[in-house]
């Protein structure tokens, strides 16, 4: 459950509705008009809060702590782990996201934030992204259960915070996820063992909402308690054209809501990528373009995920993880990664791109 050492659950591949017909692009040659997409049978929810016991026995003795995550789509995430039982007592330590930043503390640290990069929240499961998965065979329904009072669909696989696949009796993780992708309990397995037990307590779909729950209004550059780490990637905002851009045709009813340059090195002696970074809201939902514009290969794999087929003589490869799916595609010298909570979505904007 998006809690500390893992990511939540996620969404399902529905029905892609064809696109309708072709429109002039900048570069004179013929891009799709805006998709249509269905809505899913049961949209996801806006906005939770859930608190949960979360049970530890990878040591010799059981520890048990208290995790909260509050999310309101699509932007603003909040994880807190606390000591003891629920309501938990002292902060250990938190994340907390909104549009612009990341801020992360832990006890005895003033902490850090860091310039966010559009995209989906981790702490945010798309019940439509495991749809799709299972569809796949790279999860397995597990059937159903009540948490807190609550009817949620169990799923298995082998990792939260990793590219689905198939778990093992090894290494899995188990999950249970409300139809409105609500996550109310994850249970690890390790070395044939389960280690972890997050299991919801107390589930709220209109939780309050301040200034301070998200941070919003805070401008770390600006704040001495907290310093803004730019160590190895810096974002600017600002709209790019050119020749260098692929062309991006968001869905009906999305509109753009952020543009960023990225430029990152890994390392001293790694080469610097520059990436931009395109944002599209529609209420609640997000979809996310991200093409690379310097030379060399792209920061992710090109061969990871399953072939998709995107019109127009194109494929591309669709990976799923437990909150969004990821549609990777090449045209001709540049690689564009999309990115949606909901993979019909994706697979729209990926289907719209043009060189």
């Amino acid at each position: 459950m998006g809690l500390r050492r893992s990511t939540l659950i996620t969404a399902p591949l529905v029905g892609l509705v064809g696109l309708l017909g072709l429109a002039a692009c900048d570069h004179g040659t013929k891009a799709p008009a805006a998709a249509k997409v269905a809505a899913p049978a049961t949209p996801r929810t806006a906005a939770f809060r859930v608190v949960y016991r979360v049970d530890d026995t990878a040591g010799p003795q059981l520890q048990v702590s208290t995790d909260v995550v509050q999310v309101a789509e699509p932007w603003n995430g909040l994880l807190e782990h606390r000591d003891g039982p629920p309501p938990g007592t002292t902060l250990l330590s938190s994340t907390v996201q909104n549009d612009r930043f990341t801020f992360n503390t832990a006890q005895g640290s003033t902490g850090f934030a860091t310039r966010r990069i559009p995209g989906a929240l981790t702490t945010a499961p798309s019940p439509e992204a495991l749809e799709a998965a299972a569809a796949a065979g790279l999860v397995e329904r597990s059937g159903d259960a009540t948490v807190a009072g609550e009817p949620c669909t169990r799923w298995t696989y082998r990792a939260a915070n990793a590219v689905l696949a198939k778990g093992t009796p090894e290494e899995q993780v188990e999950s249970c996820l409300t139809a409105d992708g609500v996550p109310l309990r994850e249970a690890i397995t390790l070395r044939g063992r389960v280690v972890r037990v997050a299991e919801a307590v107390q589930v709220d779909r209109n939780p309050p909402v301040t200034a301070d729950t998200f941070q919003t209004g805070r401008d770390p550059g600006a704040d001495g308690g907290q310093a803004l780490l730019e160590t190895e990637q810096q974002v600017t905002e600002g709209a790019r054209s050119g020749q260098a851009i692929v062309q991006v045709v968001a869905p009906e009813g999305f509109r753009v809501t952020r543009r960023v340059t990225v430029d990152r090195q890994a390392g001293e002696n790694s080469a610097p990528i520059k990436l931009y970074v395109q944002a599209f809201e529609s209420g609640a939902d997000l979809v996310t373009t991200e093409q690379v514009t310097t030379p060399g290969s792209p920061p992710w794999s090109t061969d990871e995920g399953q072939s998709v087929d995107l019109g127009a003589k194109r494929t591309g490869r669709v990976v799923y993880r437990t909150g969004w799916a990821e549609v990777r595609v090449t045209l001709g010298d540049k690689s564009v990664r999309v990115t949606s909570a909901r993979p019909a979505v994706a697979l729209a904007v990926a289907r719209s791109l043009r060189a």
